[in-house]
């Protein structure tokens, strides 16, 4: 079967509406004889320009629907994300220990090189599981 995206019976009624009409424009014009011949060839012919001129329609009219980009702004201000001034509680009666002080901060980092001692033990139980026991 045909399958163009949309129903058999969409096309047909589409090429017998335009076969009418290129029937009663050309009822008059041309002799008796050819007016159903030319009619048969002249429908397919005008469905095609019609949908070609839609499709120019559209591709003419489509950039005026569209979203506009944000292309204009070029320079585009950023406003620093404003933080919060770290606060410690206050007690309003006497405290339980007196020297209380605030916990430090978890996000000490490491130091990025290891001790020698470290290392070096890591060297020696590297060699060690890599040499072969007899």
């Amino acid at each position: 079967m045909l399958n163009l995206g949309y129903p058999l019976w969409l096309l047909i009624a589409v090429l017998m509406v335009l076969g009418v009409l290129t029937f009663y424009v050309l009822h008059g014009r041309v002799a008796d004889r050819i007016l159903v011949p030319l009619t048969l060839v002249l429908t397919p012919l005008c469905t095609v320009a019609v949908l070609a001129v839609a499709v120019l329609i559209s591709a003419l009219l489509l950039p005026l629907f569209e979203a506009p980009t944000d292309s204009v702004r070029q320079n585009p201000q950023k406003t620093p994300a404003a933080t919060p001034e770290p606060t410690s509680p206050e007690t309003t009666g006497p405290s339980a220990s007196p020297s209380a002080s605030p916990i430090p901060s978890s996000s000490v980092s490491p130091s990025a090189s290891p001790s020698p001692a470290s290392s070096a033990s890591a060297t020696a139980s590297a060699s060690a599981s890599a040499s072969p026991s007899p």
